[in-house]
């Protein structure tokens, strides 16, 4: 299967709009509405045998993207399927049903940017410190990295420096 039928073959499985941008041979991003994010990820991952690669979050102007990557490893192509959690409304469903291999991403994708996943089974701190409140996610664009150290006291080397010399 090549990426063009590949995409045939999602639009027919799914009946769901979504965009599609392919910058390479290898390689195609589809953009999809959240609501169907647990379709698309079952049909790709289930029906179509792709490989779960990783998840990657990033705070943009309209929210929090989070792009899911699979592999087709056989057909020699990626496929990453991008949706967005609005900032007013910071949720995505939770794909740990469908793709076991999601669970400690989506935790820490949470940790990090406050994406809740609903019906995550274990929505619980993966790599978030213990100095973070649960409101402060510091891969936010919001995130006041001076604030924090000022809060907790922690210094850089030429902090430390200048508090010496003084």
């Amino acid at each position: 299967m090549d990426i063009k039928e590949f995409i045939e073959i999602l639009r027919n499985k799914s009946k769901v709009e979504f965009d599609v941008q392919q910058h390479s041979p290898k390689r195609v991003y589809i953009r999809i509405n959240r609501e169907n994010l647990k379709q698309i990820a079952q049909i790709i991952f289930k029906d179509l045998g792709a490989k779960f690669s990783i998840s990657t979050g990033i705070h943009i102007r309209e929210g929090f993207e989070v792009l899911y990557h699979f592999t087709f490893d056989k057909d020699q192509f990626i496929c990453t399927v991008r949706t967005l959690a609005p900032h007013d409304d910071p949720v995505l469903d939770s794909l740990a049903t469908v793709i076991p291999g999601t669970l400690w991403i989506e935790r820490e994708i949470h940790d990090i940017l406050g994406v809740q996943f609903t019906g995550h089974p274990r929505m619980k701190r993966l790599v978030k410190s213990e100095f973070l409140e649960e409101n402060e996610f510091p891969f936010r664009k919001d995130f006041d990295i001076q604030k924090f150290k000022e809060k907790h006291g922690l210094l850089t080397q030429k902090q430390i420096q200048e508090q010496a010399k003084k």
